[in-house]
């Protein structure tokens, strides 16, 4: 019982302890080709918006993440109102100004702030601090974080400025209040995403299973010969080549142990471990007894992989091996990382 309450305490102060801009946001580790353009676009289904995460994480080049660094994704979310709270003790505590209650009110509809009944749920915007580079005005910051112009008025009422003119290195603070940044839309966007990678993965591992399976039960079925071959050889290592008539077109039956390694080199890759995921992925392909599909299948997770290790070259002439394979394959542009969409728009270029 002490152990849970330390724990819950712990927490408490933790939570406390959180910027205000963080209030209500969703932890995210990247994967090494992941870019902030595909972040955004898995939590706010827009890549454009990945200015959000660079800026409350303090991220000035977005095309460099820090290697393993779990990311803040900042949502607006919603505050029940307390006995004794006022729009004015809101704004000091979520907006940094007591003046910005005015901004409260317009936000959330209020038209008698004095009136405000306790239970009621409000919505607080999440606050990004910026400091002004030479050069810039109000208007280039509503630019940057609203995407157009036209906020720049309320962007300067914000932070009490009469004109757009700006220092070099004052802080300006913009407050997002964008509906597709909602704590439920973009918890809800994750978990698709996430059921979405679960089911490409377990539709990969389906698939290749029944291919042995169909591939082990037709050689089964095609003689007595390969029927007593079987019996001498465990499942793992059956290779049957059915021939057509002229020879030429060869069916290959992948042997169960190499679907398996197949499947492990999968797995090693959604876990990050990209140099045995590599390592599994070439040696199963060096054999040259994959079946059509599981030849295909292996060069995209080793395509994948070679990318995460910065290896584009390679992983961009493994993309072109497999499309010799399947060249009707395409990738999944919101499971996929721009980076890897990237290195096989080349390949497919390049064939």
């Amino acid at each position: 019982m002490r152990i849970k309450l330390s724990c819950v305490v712990i927490a408490a102060a933790l939570w406390l302890m959180l910027p205000t801009s963080r209030a209500l946001a969703l932890k995210y580790r990247p994967k090494p080709e992941e870019t902030l353009s595909h972040i955004a676009l898995i939590h706010y289904g827009d890549p454009k918006k990945y200015i959000y995460i660079a800026a409350v994480n303090g991220i000035s080049n977005p095309d460099k993440l820090p290697s393993g660094k779990t990311l803040w994704v900042p949502t607006v979310w919603k505050y029940r109102i307390k006995k004794g709270d006022s729009l004015s003790s809101i704004a000091i505590r979520y907006l940094k100004d007591s003046n910005r209650s005015e901004f409260l009110a317009w936000l959330n509809r209020i038209h008698h702030p004095k009136d405000l009944k306790a239970g009621t749920l409000i919505k607080i915007p999440f606050l990004i601090s910026h400091r002004v580079q030479q050069g810039q005005t109000m208007v280039d910051l509503a630019r940057r974080y609203y995407f157009k112009s036209k906020p720049t008025s309320l962007l300067r009422k914000f932070n009490g400025k009469r004109t757009n003119a700006l220092k070099p290195g004052e802080i300006v603070y913009v407050p997002i209040f964008d509906h597709e940044a909602s704590f439920d839309k973009v918890k809800e966007r994750l978990k698709d995403f996430k059921e979405r990678e679960a089911k490409i993965a377990a539709a990969a591992r389906e698939r290749t299973q029944r291919e042995v399976t169909a591939k082990n039960s037709a050689a089964v079925a095609s003689g007595p010969d390969t029927k007593s071959d079987l019996k001498k050889s465990s499942v793992a290592e059956v290779i049957k080549v059915l021939e057509s008539d002229d020879g030429k077109n060869d069916v290959r039956v992948t042997p169960a142990g190499d679907a398996a390694l197949i499947r492990k080199g999968f797995a090693q890759y959604r876990n990050g471990e990209y140099d045995l995921a590599r390592a599994n992925l070439m040696r199963v392909l060096e054999k040259n007894k994959l079946s059509q599909a599981d030849e295909a299948e292996a060069r995209e997770i080793l395509a994948c992989s070679l990318v995460a290790l910065d290896r584009n070259k390679e992983a961009e002439h493994e993309f072109v091996r497999l499309l010799m394979v399947a060249p009707e394959r395409t990738l999944d542009p919101v499971t996929t990382s721009p980076k890897i969409l990237a290195v096989f728009k080349r390949a497919r270029g390049a064939r």
